[in-house]
Parts: C-alpha cells; sequence; structure tokens
C-alpha cells in the first residue's frame, strides 16, 4: 500500500470513528454523523482499492457503478429520513423517495438482483439505474402535481369563502340610515 493510500485509510478511519462518536452522543446531529460516516467509509475504500474491490468481486465499472448508486442511495435515505424525523417532511411525500432509494440500495447491494434485471431486459446496469431514476422523477412530477391541484383547489375555495366573509362584514359596518320615527298615540 502506497504512503496516499495509507493515508487516505487512516483518515477515513479517523472520521467514521468521529461520526459513530457523534452519532451516539448527540441526537440533533445524526444526520451530519451518518453524512461523514459515509465519506469516510469512501475513503477507506478508496485507499483499499483495488484489493477493496477485488474481495467484492471481479474490478469492473459495474461494481463502481453500484458502490456509488449504494452509497448515493444511502444519502437520500438518510436526508429522508432525517428530515421526516424533524418534521420537515410529512411522510406521504416521503414514501416515494424511501421506495426510491430502497430499489437503488438493493440493486446496488444484491448483484444477483441487479444480473436477474440485465437478463430479464437485456439492457446494461448503468441503462437501468436510469431508467429507476426517470421513473421515479416521473413518478415525483405526477404526485407533485396531484398535490398542487389539490391545494389549487382549496386555495380558490377559501378564497371564495373569504370574499363572502368580508361582504357579510361590510354589510355589518355599513351605518343604516335610522328608522323613521313612529307617530306616538295620543
Amino acid at each position: 500500500m502506497t504512503l496516499p493510500q495509507s493515508a487516505a485509510v487512516l483518515t477515513g478511519c479517523l472520521i467514521v470513528a468521529l461520526s459513530a462518536y457523534c452519532f451516539l452522543q448527540w441526537r440533533t446531529r445524526r444526520f451530519q454523523a451518518l453524512f461523514w460516516a459515509a465519506i469516510g467509509a469512501a475513503m477507506v475504500y478508496a485507499g483499499f482499492r483495488p484489493a477493496f474491490i477485488e474481495w467484492l468481486g471481479p474490478d469492473s465499472l459495474e461494481l463502481r457503478l453500484r458502490l456509488i448508486v449504494a452509497l448515493l442511495s444511502f444519502i437520500v435515505l438518510t436526508i429522508t429520513l432525517e428530515t421526516i424525523r424533524i418534521a420537515r417532511l410529512q411522510e406521504r411525500y416521503a414514501f416515494l423517495w424511501l421506495l426510491a432509494g430502497l430499489l437503488l440500495l438493493g440493486g446496488a447491494l444484491l448483484p444477483d438482483l441487479a444480473r436477474a434485471l440485465v437478463a430479464t431486459t437485456g439492457l446494461s446496469y448503468g441503462v437501468i439505474v436510469l431508467v429507476i431514476i426517470f421513473t421515479f422523477l416521473l413518478l415525483m412530477l405526477f404526485h407533485f402535481s396531484v398535490a398542487l391541484s389539490r391545494t389549487q383547489f382549496k386555495l380558490a375555495q377559501l378564497t371564495r369563502e373569504l370574499a363572502l366573509a368580508e361582504e357579510r362584514l361590510r354589510r355589518l359596518e355599513t351605518p343604516r340610515p335610522p328608522a323613521p320615527a313612529l307617530p306616538k298615540p295620543e
């Protein structure tokens, strides 16, 4: 192992250890800890390459793509779960993000599943990943179009109700002419 590889491994191990400590100590910093742990793991991977790659399988473009997709899907899943946890994203909107992240992670970590998809469709692994991402984006666009349409309908309904309430209030606030005095009976 060369000196730069050793430095990358040591730095990566240090980052992973510190991020594990931060993950266990501070509940509010878990996303940052997981993110830095992924970066540290990537540095360790880069330091051990090609020995690490040979342990996972023969070094190929597909394996490298699978590792990149696994890292990216891990980041997507971590971000999604963290935003759900801090209540910035509702579960109904997070479902597609979680589904896409799990599909990509499953395809990256289970090479037999990826090979079965390649054999079934006749497409390369990279094209299958692009198809999954494109399908996910289309589903997200459709989902947000439905949510936007529903929101616009509710906004129009609230606007009508507000206009009616303002009209009622205006009628109540306008001064009424005094009623004519009735003649007094003698």
